[in-house]
């Protein structure tokens, strides 16, 4: 909790995400208080026109923060609880992985001390605040070690695999693919002893538990602007250590040294290591060269990998396994040099410079305006801006707003009884087309007095033909083929591993 908190002194996170997860935590907090528990529409979002946001986005990051919203009354007071909670989750997670593994307490605290400082962690919380991809790395020891051989063996041990990594998908799906791809080549190091079968029955199982998230995020990906998660500020040949990253040389700096560390960490676990801990530390060794031009290459000739992002992801992966790997080193003086090397990289003071000034709240209660005033104090417009990536496919975000004050002028808007959902009066005397001031998007269905009518986009807005006169139209946020397909697999996967949990329960 000091390694997540003391940083706080010098101010609330403010490092390149912290906007992103304090509007989605005011956003999906301001929801549930307005009556949607699953919301897939965030009313707020450019400037009042609305945004699919939240089905680009997994579940457990926006569950998590939304309810230290609702908490707090904040979501930056929000963003900075998490803070200090993630490095506390990655320890504890540690430490149960390597409880379960058989490691001594005294070596699984220490592994754990470690585990909860590693400097890439540090930096996804503190300088990047990348707080889902941190909360992912909280949880990836518990995760990677249900999936690491010699378990799951049993049909105990493959419920418990997959409803980790359940978590992990709903968490972040990029982190999860690494984990998964480095727990596999694991077990095929391990040949018929990896149990291969039963980690796909734990990875399928994972795949229906998580579905209600990965699925709806999957999907916007083709429904949303979704190319733009992997275009010119992602390009994987830009993020391959040491020479990567060059827009931002600090970071880069440290990334550096985190990279260093963690291959110094795996390198000693190799040489001293045995059985076990050898196989993890070399797992861990092609982890991280993944994030180097040895091996960064394959992101480019693997379709679909580059919506990796970043190849220095890898780096969180092996730091994971090299801790887990060095913990099952019986050497105590090699043990303590390697975890000491590891955490080298923390004595740089590189988390106090990316902090918030004081400002205004961001209040899951205050309406749409004074929200977006408040988003003055991270440095961006108030219109509470998404990524383009996060933008319904084919709006154009600028043009949305220059016509959203004359959309607003040709119709009476009623209050907005929930989020999603749109009431209004409009009188053309000649008829024609009224748009609706929110953005034009697959999810919204209008009725035009009562009755179901067409819409077409125009200037990014919902358009609707009417006749001439008064007319009451309704606008409806439904949900997706993949968000009710999402949902249905995983309460139908859940309710079955429930029954199976029970029989077993009765049969002793």
């Amino acid at each position: 909790m000091l390694v997540g908190g003391l940083p706080l002194i010098a101010g609330a996170p403010g490092g390149d995400d912290a906007y992103y997860h304090a509007m989605r935590a005011q956003q999906q907090a301001r929801c549930w208080l307005l009556g949607a528990p699953y919301p897939r529409w965030y009313p707020d979002l450019n400037g009042g026109l609305g945004g699919p946001e939240p089905r680009a986005y997994p579940l457990v990051p926006l569950a998590l923060l939304g309810a230290l919203t609702a908490a707090s009354g904040d979501g930056v007071a929000a963003i900075s609880i998490a803070t200090v909670l993630i490095p506390a989750v990655a320890g504890l997670s540690m430490l149960a992985a390597l409880r379960r593994r058989g490691v001594g307490a005294p070596r699984a605290l220490a592994a754990s001390a470690a585990w909860a400082a590693a400097p890439y962690l540090l930096i996804a919380v503190h300088e990047r605040a990348a707080l889902a991809e941190a909360l992912a790395l909280a949880v990836l020891p518990a995760a990677l070690e249900a999936l690491l051989p010699a378990a799951p063996d049993t049909r105990r041990s493959e419920v418990r695999a997959g409803v980790c990594l359940a978590v992990l998908l709903a968490t972040q799906l990029p982190l999860a693919v690494m984990a998964g791809a480095a727990a596999l080549a694991c077990r095929l190091a391990r040949g018929r002893s990896g149990h291969p079968v039963s980690f796909l029955i734990a990875g399928s199982l994972a795949l229906c538990l998580a579905a209600a998230s990965w699925l709806p995020n999957a999907g916007s990906v083709w429904r949303l602007q979704g190319e733009h998660l992997a275009g010119p500020g992602y390009r994987w040949q830009e993020n391959v250590l040491p020479f990567g990253r060059g827009s931002d040389a600090v970071l880069a700096g440290h990334l550096n040294l985190a990279l260093g560390a963690t291959a110094a960490l795996l390198l000693l676990a190799v040489a001293a290591g045995a059985g076990e801990s050898r196989l993890l530390a070399g797992a861990g060794l092609g982890a991280v060269s993944l994030a180097t031009p040895v091996l960064g290459w394959v992101h480019g000739a693997i379709p679909g990998l580059a919506f990796l992002q970043f190849p220095w992801r890898w780096i969180g992966v092996a730091s994971c396994l090299g801790v887990l790997a060095i913990a099952g080193v019986t050497r105590r003086a090699v043990r303590a040099a390697a975890l000491v090397v590891f955490l080298l990289p923390v004595v740089v003071p590189f988390a106090w410079r990316w902090r918030l000034p004081p400002g205004p709240p961001l209040r899951p209660s205050d309406p749409g305006p004074v929200v977006a005033r408040a988003a003055t104090r991270f440095g961006v417009p108030p219109i509470l801006p998404s990524l383009p990536a996060y933008l319904p496919r084919g709006v154009d975000l600028r043009a949305a707003l220059a016509a959203a004050a004359s959309a607003r002028r040709e119709i009476r808007l009623e209050p907005a009884s929930r989020p999603g959902r749109l009431d209004a009066t409009a009188s053309p005397v000649a008829g024609g087309t009224v748009r609706l001031p929110i953005l034009a998007d697959d999810g919204w269905t209008v009725e035009v007095d009562g009755r179901p009518s067409g819409w077409s986009p125009s200037e990014s807005l919902v358009a609707v033909s009417v006749g001439p006169g008064a007319h009451r139209i309704a606008a409806r946020q439904t949900l997706l083929p993949e968000d009710l397909a999402g949902v249905a697999v995983s309460l139908a996967t859940a309710l079955g591993l429930g029954w199976f949990c029970w029989l077993r329960w009765r049969r002793g």
